[in-house]
């Protein structure tokens, strides 16, 4: 009985939101902007009013947490690329890849990105909820009713990368200047990098950007991975073996792979779980009686990252910015074995 007793609550709790809740997710004809600093925000679904500067805010993706940390504000709650088995993140460092040590808070765990917790957020109570809009626009509705919600797509074209969406993400945060400092940064962060790897990209300038599992046994190409985007910016030649493909993430096969004229490869390995699978992906490769004998890897010009990063998980100012600084470190010892 308990358990369904907890479950009716629940939903007595959602319907009282529904019918009760101050939810800003008014069509824009009835909602104006009041001069006590509430702000009509646009996003992928439509307009949002958000008031003062929220301080409680629910993160449901990495992407979306990478963004509000760059633009100065701590996440009350998150929702992690897979579903672990705490209530709160109450080590980020350890418990969130790469962002981790930028939290100062311990934020609830909200789970898996896919699914965040509706039951969590109602307990939390959150000032705002952002997200983004192909992993959470099918319960819009319902995060609308718990706080006001923002969702968000990075993507415009072909173009996929926090520069799209970061505006109005700091606009629903109050952070606006931040924002802007941001996309002002960014341009020179990329210059940077292109000056320190010009040797590289003139000795080595063709990059295949591979995305497999764990044990180099399904492989397809990510030409518009994260890291793919970042190489192309700063001057590689992406090579994209099947660009006829609409699919630019398609399979294939392995046997495929000493066939296709690169210079060098980058390897984003991913697995079921959270953390880095290189190690394993690396071994792996140097076993495989194919992948091993190829010339690029013999002449270790293949590196092993990890999807999280360097996919497309994450994607926001901080990951390009650490996606930058690690560049040269992998790949400027190239040239002094020349």
């Amino acid at each position: 009985m308990t358990k369904y007793r907890i479950k009716f609550l629940f939903l007595g709790l959602l319907a009282i939101l529904f019918v009760t809740a101050c939810s800003s997710q008014s069509p824009p004809t009835a909602v104006s902007v009041a001069s006590s600093g509430c702000r009509l925000v646009q996003h992928s679904i439509g307009e949002t009013q958000v008031c003062t500067q929220p301080e409680k805010v629910a993160a449901l993706s990495p992407h979306i947490l990478d963004s509000i940390l760059a633009l100065g504000v701590q996440p009350a709650a998150y929702a992690e690329t897979v579903q672990l088995n705490l209530p709160r993140f109450d080590n980020p460092t350890a418990q969130i890849p790469y962002l981790g040590h930028r939290i100062t808070t311990q934020p609830v765990n909200l789970g898996d990105r896919q699914n965040p917790s509706l039951e969590t957020l109602v307990q939390l109570k959150p000032d705002v909820i952002i997200g983004e809009r192909w992993l959470h626009q099918d319960k819009y509705q319902l995060f609308s009713k718990i706080a006001p919600t923002l969702l968000f797509d990075d993507t415009k074209g072909e173009n996929q990368h926090w520069t799209n969406d970061i505006t109005g993400i700091a606009q629903a945060l109050d952070r606006e200047a931040a924002a802007k400092k941001l996309l002002a940064a960014f341009p020179q962060q990329l210059a940077t990098a292109r000056e320190k790897l010009a040797p590289v990209v003139a000795a080595y300038p063709r990059v295949l950007v591979l995305s497999t599992n764990q044990l180099a046994s399904q492989v397809s190409v990510a030409p518009d991975s994260t890291a793919g985007e970042l190489m192309n910016a700063i001057g590689f030649e992406i090579v994209n073996p099947i660009p006829t493909t609409p699919d630019t993430w398609a399979q294939i096969s392995l046997e495929v792979l000493p066939t296709i004229d690169t210079d060098l490869i980058f390897v984003i390995g991913w697995t079921e779980g959270l953390y880095n699978p290189e190690k394993e992906l690396k071994q792996a490769w140097s076993q495989h009686p194919l992948l091993k004998t190829m010339k690029t890897f013999q002449e270790n010009r293949v590196f092993f990252v990890d999807y999280q990063l360097w996919g497309s998980n994450i994607r926001g100012p901080i990951t390009d910015e650490l996606i930058l600084q690690q560049l040269p470190e992998l790949l400027l010892p190239l040239l002094s074995k020349d």
